[in-house]
């Protein structure tokens, strides 16, 4: 009895039960239940049911393991295809030289190069911009002894206000109040004769909302299908593997390799979001050991050429 129990006793780092392969439910009616009501009740009654997560069913990208490559790449390729394919590489070519110019327009080009004398001399005439010379100031002239002072703001008094002048304005603000109140009781009734054009415009409304929605979706289904970002580093996709015309040889014995397999691999993995994008990094950075003498290793040469 005891050798029986010890061989059905599970041993550590020994899977050899299914957990997933037969569900006990213990003759509970499931039908009605939701799958968090089913593993709430199964734990109760002592059969634990394991969660299977959800990554396991659901792919991290839908972009295919291994892409088709474009018909161009061929070693025996056609004219058109060929063309093409130069034609993709051209334009990606003349983009980067002009996001480069247009960096260098904005940044490089946009200052002028200035000496140290003539920098210099620019600050001190900006910061000397409205102060007078002393060949312009005139030694008669002195402005504390104007006699004729004039005040910008002349001088106010706190004059409070009569009973009539209250009266009045209290009036005026019912006045205002009872208009606007009017105004909006006669909106009111106007808006029942408007219930044909209001209803124009819900519907134009829900169109329009309608629209955006299907350009949301669309957007998101897009974005799903993309590489998203994992990293701080952005995805970069390879160049195109390309020849020129005279390097076409037309037989795969003469052609030579320009890409490596591995890489393309790896990129694969990275734009499937099964690898995050980041900088190869050839050499680790060491951490600088401080080194120094503890007090009592020193020696104190004067005291030993002393002796």
């Amino acid at each position: 009895m005891v050798a029986m129990k010890k061989l059905n006793k599970l041993k550590r780092n020994k899977f050899n039960v299914d957990l997933w392969k037969d569900e006990t439910t213990r003759d509970i009616d499931t039908n009605w239940m939701s799958s968090d009501t089913i593993r709430h009740t199964l734990k109760h009654f002592g059969v634990k049911k394991r969660r299977i997560p959800i990554s396991l069913r659901k792919k991290p990208s839908n972009i295919p393991a291994v892409e088709p490559p474009h018909p161009g790449m061929s070693y025996n390729p056609s004219f058109e295809d060929h063309q093409n394919l130069l034609h993709e590489v051209a334009q990606k070519e003349i983009e980067l030289i002009k996001e480069e110019e247009h960096l260098n327009r904005v940044t490089t080009k946009m200052f002028r190069k200035v000496s140290p004398e003539e920098k210099e001399n620019d600050l001190i005439k900006e910061m000397s911009e409205g102060l007078k010379s002393e060949n312009d100031r005139n030694p008669n002239e002195d402005e504390d002894d104007d006699p004729t002072v004039k005040f910008v703001n002349p001088v106010v008094r706190n004059q409070k206000k009569t009973r009539v002048q209250r009266r009045k304005q209290k009036e005026q603000k019912d006045l205002a109040h009872r208009k606007k109140q009017e105004k909006v009781e006669r909106k009111k009734s106007s808006d029942i004769y408007k219930l044909k054009l209001l209803n124009n415009q819900l519907a134009a409304k829900e169109r329009k909302q309608k629209i955006l929605r299907e350009k949301r979706l669309k957007k998101k289904a897009l974005k799903e299908a993309g590489t998203k970002t994992l990293s701080k580093v952005k995805f970069e996709p390879l160049e195109p593997d390309f020849k020129l015309s005279n390097e076409l040889t037309g037989n795969l014995r003469n052609t030579e390799p320009a890409n490596s397999l591995l890489k393309d691999r790896f990129k694969s993995l990275q734009k499937r979001n099964i690898v995050a994008p980041a900088n190869i990094k050839l050499k680790r950075d060491k951490a600088r050991v401080k080194r120094f003498i503890k007090p009592d290793h020193k020696i104190d040469m004067t005291k030993i050429n002393m002796k």
